[in-house]
C-alpha cells in the first residue's frame, strides 16, 4: 500500500512540475509568436499578401463570371467565356478512343 501512494504521490508531483513547464514554454512560444506578428516587416508582407489575394479571388469571379481581366500592368487576358449552347467540342469526356 504504501509503495502505491509513493508511486502516486510521484506522479502527481511529476503532472504538477509539467504542467508548471509546460505552461512556461506555451508562454515563451506566445510572446515570440507576438514579437514576430508585430514586426513592421511581417505585417507588410501580410498586408500584400491581402492585396495579392483579393486580386487573384477578383480576377477568379471574373472569369467565373466570363469577364475579361486586366492583368498585371493592365494588360488584357484575352478571355472569354465559352459559348452556353451546350455544345461541347469533345474536350474532357473521356471518349478520345485511348
Amino acid at each position: 500500500m504504501m509503495k502505491k501512494l509513493m508511486v502516486l504521490g510521484a506522479g502527481a508531483v511529476g503532472y504538477v512540475l509539467g504542467t508548471r513547464a509546460g505552461r512556461e514554454r506555451y508562454e515563451q512560444i506566445a510572446r515570440q509568436a507576438q514579437k514576430l506578428r508585430n514586426n513592421p516587416a511581417v505585417q507588410q508582407k501580410v498586408a500584400e499578401a491581402k492585396h495579392t489575394a483579393k486580386d487573384a479571388a477578383s480576377a477568379a469571379t471574373d472569369k467565373v463570371r466570363g469577364h475579361e481581366h486586366s492583368g498585371p500592368g493592365g494588360v488584357s487576358t484575352g478571355y472569354s467565356a465559352p459559348p452556353t449552347s451546350g455544345a461541347t467540342d469533345g474536350l474532357g469526356r473521356g471518349d478520345d478512343g485511348v
